[in-house]
């Protein structure tokens, strides 16, 4: 008898990785990979570097980094997958086609994994509300293609967070277990302070100035080297390059920062950030390093006040000491 086939859905290279992470804990065979290129080139090539560390049966590549409708080229790729029925089926978005393939494609079991803080807004907004199928006049166009809409399956999460089960949905922990195992074993430690870039003036959620008074404030409290890493998606403004000295690294490493560390054994002594994912991969990885968050007050959010809070209120229950920016520069 044949096995069936499992399919993975991704666009990001933490989605990569809780997908590897995936296939080892659930012991799968037979593993497709759909990779949806987005505009950003970094990201496109770190997905690319971590595709190679696993023997997938077939991986099928959908760009959507042109502008034109994809309209005939969901329609078809759809129609392809419809071909087959499928064990399991693990996605971590909800765009378009991902909700094309949920509603079509047969399969055994449905799971939602981690791309970061995002799981935690699905969670309270789509999955515990069942808003799954919210429909828009744009997704009503693909009944005429004979396609369904609507996403009747039970949706199991794959996931870091501590969260509880729903309705017929089971939450199942991913903790990293097999790259904790892989890579770990020779690890250093590093003095260096990690200080962990986020897009925050791209996403309109922090005004620029406040941004790099952040930083200045970081730098001026710490005497060890600080060793900033951009985050993939940020842009490495000429303000931020001036920033670069002896003391203050801007280190562009093209890859998620969680495999950099792994890849070149280094287990970080500090790591400093904002409401990063990457506090909820590396908390697992390294537990004797020391983590800080940076707090942002709600009235300095310029968008999406109540999603950070939501953020920040699973950061303190990773117990990651705050670093309170205002008269005093404090770590609680």
């Amino acid at each position: 008898m044949n096995t069936l086939d499992n399919l993975f859905i991704i666009r990001s290279p933490l989605q990569l990785i809780n997908s590897l992470e995936a296939i080892e804990y659930f012991q799968l065979k037979n593993n497709i990979l759909v990779v949806i290129y987005n505009n950003t080139n970094n990201t496109n090539s770190q997905m690319d570097k971590l595709i190679q560390l696993y023997p997938w049966k077939k991986v099928i590549y959908l760009n959507e980094k042109q502008k034109k409708s994809k309209y005939f080229e969901y329609i078809k790729f759809v129609y392809q997958l419809k071909k087959h029925q499928y064990n399991n089926l693990f996605f971590s978005n909800f765009g378009s086609i991902h909700k094309l393939i949920l509603a079509n494609i047969k399969r055994k079991h449905t799971y939602f994994i981690d791309d970061g803080v995002e799981t935690i807004t699905r969670y309270h907004n789509v999955f515990l509300p069942n808003k799954l199928n919210k429909i828009t006049f744009r997704q009503l166009r693909f009944l005429l293609a004979g396609l369904k809409i609507s996403i009747k399956d039970d949706i199991n999460l794959f996931t870091y967070f501590d969260l509880d089960d729903f309705r017929n949905s089971k939450i199942i922990k991913n903790d990293l277990t097999h790259f904790q195992k892989k890579y770990l074993k020779n690890s250093k430690k590093d003095n260096n302070i990690y200080l962990l870039g986020q897009p925050l003036v791209s996403t309109h959620l922090l005004k620029e100035e406040d941004y790099f008074s952040y930083l200045e404030l970081i730098q001026s409290t710490y005497k060890e080297k600080i060793v900033y890493i951009p985050h993939r998606t940020e842009i490495i403004s000429d303000k931020l390059q001036s920033y670069n000295s002896d003391r203050f690294e801007i280190r562009n490493i093209n890859m998620p920062v969680e495999l950099y560390f792994l890849e070149q054994q280094i287990y970080p002594k500090t790591i400093i950030s904002f409401m990063t994912t990457a506090f909820f991969t590396l908390k697992k990885f390294y537990p004797k390093t020391e983590f800080y968050y940076v707090y942002i007050p709600k009235d300095k959010i310029l968008e999406r006040q109540d999603d950070v809070e939501n953020a920040y209120k699973f950061i303190k229950k990773l117990n990651i000491q705050k670093i309170t920016i205002g008269a005093e520069y404090e770590k609680d």
